[in-house]
């Protein structure tokens, strides 16, 4: 897998887990989406209003390839977040959680 296309319908705290193997462990990519902020060990970056809100959905890509990981919303080709590691590990399942009380509901249209 090298991408995926995914919708999220949530007021805060997105997460995904991105590993190679089917159980929660400490070598996975995490990305966070956050209303007010966003914030990860590797790369931080400022998402105010990222997300619309419990009610409304919102599409964002994900991209796996040559190194580096990239977060980008639909319709945009440059991403908003994107960090390169000197190996990047073969991802093979997704996890997706919600925090601090949101409920959140995906849709998601691709796995490639």
């Amino acid at each position: 897998m090298t991408s995926l296309d995914f919708e999220v319908s949530a007021n805060s705290d997105v997460t995904l887990g991105l590993s190679s193997v089917n159980q929660e462990k400490r070598d996975m990519y995490e990305i966070g989406l956050y209303w007010n902020e966003g914030c990860y060990h590797t790369v931080r970056v400022e998402t105010p209003n990222i997300l619309s809100g419990y009610g409304f959905y919102d599409r964002f890509w994900i991209t796996f390839r040559n190194k580096t990981i990239a977060v980008g919303r639909h319709g945009d080709s440059t991403p908003f977040m994107a960090a390169t590691y000197p190996t990047l590990m073969e991802i093979n399942y997704v996890g997706v959680f919600t925090g601090y009380g949101s409920e959140g509901y995906w849709k998601f249209h691709s796995f490639c």
